[in-house]
């Protein structure tokens, strides 16, 4: 069995993440690319301000594109 002793608590994204991302097309390609998934679903989960935003590839691909560090990205 597998020790889990680095889990964290999930962070909320911003509302201002998702916004961008609907509105920065390259940012929505970008993220698409990063998770293996289709421009379409990327557009979906920031229409619905999904959890799914918030994974490990997609944060990257945030953080490389805008330059915002994870204060800006995550609720506190």
């Amino acid at each position: 069995m597998k020790n889990q002793t680095n889990i964290l608590k999930p962070r909320k994204i911003r509302g201002e993440v998702f916004r961008e991302i609907l509105n920065d097309y390259n940012l929505l390609k970008k993220i698409a690319e990063e998770t293996g998934s289709r421009e379409s679903t990327v557009t979906n989960w920031a229409y619905r301000e999904s959890d799914k935003v918030s994974n490990y590839f997609a944060v990257n691909a945030i953080k490389k594109h805008t330059g915002w560090k994870d204060k800006q990205i995550f609720q506190s």
